[in-house]
């Protein structure tokens, strides 16, 4: 019994020594110190895109509050730095060399400009930070795909492969024809290309009407729509570019059926365009907004929300895709292990890994050979009468239009 003892002591003092090992591990150059981790935040908090980007900001800081009331991971709590963008490419240049160089951080998340993705690309993929959960998607910094980029919201050609899927189905559309209303940027010209290459495979045409981020006048646009007379509209933006689209059609006496993409899922935006107009307006989306359902992981963010004062952002799809990208950023830290860096943690996301947002989306998958983010949507409307989101059908009743 004595030597049990003694071994039985003696393997508790070497995995003390360890974890005290662990504890004293520090990589400052990689952002990791004894009781921290710095996690940097790319988004515009204060610019014309603050509307959806700076909800999703707090949505993430609120995930990673919540985390660290928990004790952390591995005793280190996380520390978001997070930088504002103001939607200027040349402002999200001066970040990214602050996160990676000046006050270096783990990773980074979030990059919400499309043009900052495409100016930023050529230097992200030759570098040594992990990009965890983007908050929108483009070609040259996702493909081909790169070890150092993992998407984190709706992906646009899945984005338009079920919205138009379902839009047809519900019009009994065999060659639909659909107008595509964006905001003047590049990811709005990609998310276009996608909704054509969808209504081309059933047939039909789409065509490109743009707007300025800053508009506040969209008639032009709404004469192309009369001009055009389109069977649906797809909606790409912030969300002004929903609610200008929408309440200058029901000026116009305009009754066409619209869907935004994921990001316009917003009471903000509902409230804005009224019952009589968003009777014709939905959002498809990867995510559940908070209020939708009673899921584990819906019910925790309604819970944080109201705790860290943010109770008038918990059902805006931004909040709740920011604390799942907070969930995907959880796990691939934890991957890394106790002793975390740059290197170490794109080794471990690189072998591929699951994110399991307790129903907030379906779960999220990441292969080596696939790491573009949640791809499972549904249409998702609001009820004016029951004040409540309603969703049209579960995600599986779209995989039919996913082929």
């Amino acid at each position: 019994m004595q030597i049990k003892i003694k071994g039985l002591l003696a393997a508790l003092a070497a995995s003390s020594m360890a974890l005290s090992a662990h504890a004293q591990f520090e990589s400052p150059g990689d952002g990791v110190y004894k009781d921290r981790i710095d996690w940097g935040v790319m988004m515009d908090m204060s610019g014309p895109a603050s509307g959806s980007q700076g909800i999703w900001t707090n949505g993430f800081q609120a995930f990673m509050r919540s985390l660290n009331e928990r004790g952390g991971i591995n005793g280190r709590r996380i520390n978001v730095m997070a930088e504002d963008s103001r939607f200027n490419p040349a402002q999200d240049k001066i970040n990214y060399e602050k996160l990676t160089l000046q006050t270096p951080v783990l990773g980074i998340s979030g990059v919400g400009s499309s043009s900052s993705q495409v100016s930023l690309a050529p230097t992200i993929r030759s570098g040594k930070v992990p990009i965890v959960g983007t908050y929108t998607s483009t070609k040259p910094l996702s493909e081909p795909i790169s070890p150092l980029v993992y998407g984190g919201f709706c992906t646009y050609p899945e984005m338009a492969k079920a919205g138009v899927g379902y839009m047809s189905d519900k019009l009994k559309l065999k060659a639909p024809k659909v107008m595509v209303m964006s905001i003047e940027s590049a990811g709005g010209v990609e998310y276009a290309q996608f909704i054509a290459d969808a209504v081309g495979k059933l047939g039909g045409t789409s065509s490109l009407v743009t707007m300025k981020i800053t508009a506040v006048d969209v008639t032009p646009q709404i004469q192309e729509i009369i001009k055009q007379k389109p069977d649906f509209i797809t909606i790409y933006g912030v969300p002004n570019t929903a609610i200008l689209t929408m309440k200058g059609m029901q000026q116009y006496g305009l009754k066409v059926p619209a869907f935004g993409i994921s990001y316009l899922l917003s009471p903000q935006i509902y409230a804005s365009i009224g019952a009589e107009a968003g009777a014709n307006y939905n959002v498809i989306s990867c995510f559940t907004p908070g209020g939708a359902d009673q899921s584990v992981g819906n019910r925790e963010v309604m819970a944080a929300a109201d705790k860290y004062n943010h109770s008038g952002l918990k059902e805006d799809i931004n909040y709740v895709a920011g604390w799942a990208v907070g969930q995907m950023v959880a796990q691939a830290v934890q991957m890394a292990g106790p002793e975390p860096t740059r290197s170490k943690i794109v080794a471990a996301m690189s072998k591929g890994f699951t994110v399991d947002t307790k129903g907030l989306a379906a779960p999220i998958v990441f292969s080596p050979t696939n790491q573009s983010g949640p791809s499972s949507f549904r249409m998702i409307g609001y009820d004016f009468n029951a004040k409540r989101y309603t969703a049209f059908g579960e995600f599986r009743d779209y995989d039919k239009f996913m082929k």
